[in-house]
């Protein structure tokens, strides 16, 4: 039999104020990033495993209001898409994690075409699609991009800052909790080097951290995606082991093989290489290298579908040789209305490759080759997401198929949708 000491009554109030100290901070009542408490920071590790991949699929659809042409919270078909990326805001600098549109006449000239849009700023329409998405049980994240959206140079010095990124994650988690933001994604074009991958780990990690310990948002179910790159000539850099484990998805940006900048008269977004369509990598190779190469789990491998072509001029054969200048991009709105809609009458042509499983419009009188997805090849990627137990696609840019006045105003959204969710 063993003896037992007595406590002493100091040792019994020290032992009651550990006990609630812990049920304290494992109920989450002490909010960070705002209290640098790091007993609440060690409640939840950054390398711990926070997601749990499902079989659900998901359409996963950028929106970006654009100045030229109007596309409102009521003009998209929320059946046919689960999570939308209201895109996008950034800081202020490189030095200021103060969230912000990035151009205060951008901005009203974008949201002026609105006359129903009481508070006309990019958080004001925002504040409608949320409301109107949230009542079809589809998710809304904000999207986040450095500089002017095509460079994350103001992201790499928040990012590499401690106190600058503990800021910028707080103003993201104050912006969740007052409007209703199911998560952030993050579009970081691109890192080129081993600090920015640090830099964008520690983004994911600690933001998991502030969504869980936020009294608001720790209930909910609060999204972590980014758009990652094809290849590894930036993916180097993105630690996906680390990332896996706090990030829902990664959505690869599987479109422009073929551009203005590319010396080969190729497809815009094949699915399968073809050397003599001048298609040397697809979004297979991109499987691989994300799958096999990087060892992401396919049920968090989101392959991305241009709502978007190009028009080349000077065509001579898939797969010849072109000047690197030649090429302009276009809406799905534009190449309908511009050539599909009259085709064949009007000289372009449709083609269908069955290698690549790419549509393609050609004009023997003007020498144009225009590279696109209809509704054909988004079927195709929509069986080869099926076929692989991909967890879904991601569209650049859902506005861009809009087709006001037709009998299905959104025809390539609708596609995604019959064949991926039900």
């Amino acid at each position: 039999m063993k003896t037992f000491k007595p406590i002493c009554c100091l040792q019994t109030f020290i032992l009651a104020s550990l006990i609630l100290l812990c049920s304290c901070s494992r109920a989450g009542s002490v909010s960070w990033p705002n209290d640098p408490d790091p007993v609440v920071k060690d409640t939840f590790p950054k390398d711990s495993n926070y997601i749990v991949p499902d079989t659900s699929k998901i359409i996963e659809g950028y929106l970006t209001p654009s100045k030229w042409y109007t596309y409102s919270w009521d003009d998209i078909n929320y059946s046919n898409v689960t999570h939308i990326v209201y895109a996008f805001l950034r800081p202020v600098s490189a030095g200021d994690p103060t969230l912000t549109y990035g151009n205060a006449s951008e901005e009203a000239a974008v949201y002026g075409l609105y006359p129903s849009l009481t508070d006309k700023t990019h958080l004001g329409y925002g504040d409608k699609l949320i409301a109107k998405a949230h009542t079809a049980n589809v998710k809304v994240l904000i999207g986040i991009a450095g500089g002017v959206g095509r460079n994350a140079k103001d992201l790499d010095s928040i990012f590499a800052n401690d106190s600058l990124r503990k800021q910028f994650i707080g103003n993201l988690i104050t912006l969740c909790e007052s409007r209703g933001y199911d998560g952030v994604t993050l579009d970081y074009e691109y890192p080129s080097s081993a600090a920015e991958g640090i830099g964008i780990t520690n983004f994911a990690q600690e933001l998991r951290i502030a969504f869980l310990e936020s009294a608001v948002l720790a209930g909910k179910n609060m999204f972590i995606t980014m758009a990652v790159p094809r290849g590894d000539w930036a993916g180097m850099y993105f630690d996906y082991g680390k990332l896996a484990k706090c990030c829902n998805w990664f959505s690869s940006m599987t479109y422009e093989f073929a551009t203005s900048w590319t010396n080969r008269f190729s497809f815009n977004s094949p699915l399968y290489t073809s050397t003599s369509a001048g298609a040397n990598t697809a979004i297979a190779t991109t499987l691989h290298y994300l799958k096999d190469t990087r060892g992401i789990n396919p049920l968090q491998i989101v392959i991305g579908a241009p709502f978007f072509g190009w028009v080349f001029s000077n065509y001579t054969s898939l797969g010849g040789t072109k000047s690197t200048t030649n090429g302009v991009d276009k809406r799905y709105t534009r190449i309908y209305n511009d050539y599909l809609k009259n085709s064949p009458t009007n000289g372009y042509v449709k083609y269908w490759n069955d290698t690549c499983k790419q549509s393609y419009l050609v004009n023997t009188s003007t020498n144009e080759m225009i590279t696109y997805d209809d509704e054909q090849a988004l079927m195709e990627k929509c069986n080869y997401i099926k076929t692989n137990g991909l967890k879904g696609v991601m569209i650049w840019e859902i506005s861009r198929g809009f087709l006001p006045g037709t009998p299905d105003p959104n025809p390539l959204l609708t596609v995604l949708g019959s064949n991926l969710l039900y």
